[in-house]
């Protein structure tokens, strides 16, 4: 009996691989917002030990003009990295986005060939399981047959 062989095969293939490699670029997308509100995060944290030092440079007593000028801006450049920081999440979410709409479509072609490739498969069996009770039919009818010459 032959191997069963799907004839879109490669094409199935293709589609899979790429769904796979949209399934990786997400995640790469994932990671990179990740890595961006950890950084944001961590300018956040920035600004809280800025004024937890401001405050004890006052409570020293040793504070100056410069000393106090500093924090301002210093708060100001972690709040405007902070700002530029979450406009590249917004941008990922965005890409984010689209890509699970691409992914969406991607699996439903793929969906759609493994669908066909499974009917396809169910009517081979059907074919090869009715080829085959149609030889044991006949085997079983020349064996009667036979045996009837014989009894004669």
């Amino acid at each position: 009996m032959k191997k069963y062989k799907f004839k879109l095969e490669a094409l199935l293939k293709m589609r899979k691989l790429r769904e796979d490699e949209s399934k990786m670029r997400i995640g790469r997308l994932q990671t990179k917002k990740l890595e961006l509100e950890d950084s944001v995060r961590k300018q956040e944290g920035g600004i809280d030990q800025a004024y937890e030092s401001q405050e004890a440079t006052v409570a020293k007593g040793g504070a100056t003009g410069l000393d106090l000028s500093f924090y301002p801006y210093f708060v100001q450049g972690k709040r405007a990295a902070i700002g530029k920081l979450q406009e590249e999440i917004a941008a990922l979410d965005d890409l984010l986005a689209r890509s699970y709409e691409e992914l969406k479509g991607l699996r439903a072609k793929t969906k759609v060939l493994e669908e066909m490739k499974e009917k396809d498969k169910k009517a081979r069996k059907k074919e090869m399981n009715k080829k085959s009770y149609q030889k044991i039919e006949e085997q079983v009818m020349n064996w009667s047959l036979l045996q009837k010459r014989m009894e004669k």
